[in-house]
């Protein structure tokens, strides 16, 4: 833009600029559409919103207004008080739409508020345009924006309307990561912002470092059908973890159940003393007196003399023995774990 031609909008314009804001120069193709943001403070959120159009902010002619009909014409405003943003929408633009327009706020008592905005209307392809002002992501997703350009003098920026901009190849926006990738060859900005959360809803816009286009992302809720895959397989995980864990729980209850089975009714006992794994074992049957000692104290029936019990011990593995017998020997066989091995085997 030319300084002197900047330096009379900053003049003749209306006071307290730094209370609204908005792009500076924007180019459209004839025939095509632009939505421009104007972002204003707090304070304003009661005030009218005016949209007007003049080299003079004072005495502009307005044409769209908050407080009468909000759409003329191709042209209709809207006030977002709860974003602090009111947008002018203008379709169907033709060469003689080009001019110098005002985002202004009526300020009772007192001179309005605004800020310019150039907008330039041309027959052939903008130096500066996006596919789509209006882009949609989804909570804790990404976006990406392709401002696509022509000649330039200085570095390509993405910029959030009343905060910063970022450049190079990555960078913050108010706390969200941004990645940047710029094609010269084909001439495209491409920009991705990640992690997207619902406060990310807003006004950016490319800069070429003379003209911006502004571009809305908002950024939505996940559908509850695309939930839905999501939940279906949490609650399976769920059901497994639940189903393994009552298996396991049975598997312990049932050997403590059986465990104690066995230490109350001993019908088929098993005692062992040193036996190594790969040792070699002799099966023998042999006639078994009962000792005098024990049938003495015995209180339960007991079995008939020379009754055959069957033993299991080690070859050659001294000392070391494994007996077995049928239930109807369970008490006699704990009893004669007192007795030494010598006098039960004789």
């Amino acid at each position: 833009m030319d300084p002197l031609m900047l330096l009379f909008l900053l003049i003749a314009g209306l006071t307290g600029a730094d209370s609204l804001s908005s792009v500076r120069w924007v180019t459209v193709q004839s025939g095509g559409s632009v939505t421009i943001p104007c972002l204003y403070e707090d304070r304003y959120k009661n005030h009218v919103k005016n949209w007007c159009k003049g080299d003079y902010g004072q005495s502009c002619t307005s044409i769209v207004r908050t407080d009468s009909p909000q759409k003329k014409g191709d042209m209709s405003i809207r006030d977002d008080p709860e974003q602090r943003v009111f947008t002018v929408t203008m379709n169907n633009l033709r060469t003689g739409d080009s001019g110098h327009y005002w985002c202004s706020v009526e300020n009772s008592g007192d001179l309005d508020v605004g800020a310019w905005v150039t907008l330039s209307i041309t027959d052939g392809s903008p130096e500066l345009l996006v596919d789509k002002q209006e882009v949609t992501g989804v909570e804790g997703d990404s976006v990406s924006v392709q401002c696509r350009y022509g000649d330039r003098s200085s570095e390509m920026k993405w910029c959030k309307i009343g905060g910063s901009c970022v450049s190079g190849d990555s960078g913050s926006l108010d706390g969200r990561p941004v990645e940047i990738r710029d094609d010269r060859v084909n001439k495209v900005f491409s920009v991705t912002m990640w992690g997207l959360e619902r406060k990310d809803t807003g006004w950016y816009w490319c800069d070429d470092g003379d003209q911006q286009i502004p571009v809305h992302i908002t950024v939505s809720q996940p559908s509850p059908l695309v939930q839905l895959p999501l939940y279906v397989g949490l609650g399976l995980l769920v059901l497994l973890l639940i189903i393994i864990f009552i298996i396991m729980t049975w598997k312990v209850l049932d050997k403590h159940k059986k465990k104690l089975a066995r230490n109350q009714n001993p019908g088929w006992s098993e005692f062992k003393s040193s036996l190594e794994p790969d040792a070699d074992v002799i099966y023998s049957s042999i006639d078994l007196p009962v000792p005098e000692q024990m049938s003495s104290t015995s209180s339960a029936a007991t079995p008939a003399n020379n009754e055959v019990y069957s033993l299991i011990t080690l070859k050659h593995s001294e000392g070391a023995a494994t007996w077995r017998c049928s239930s109807t020997c369970g008490d006699l066989l704990l009893r004669m774990r007192s007795v030494r091995d010598s006098q039960i085997l004789q």
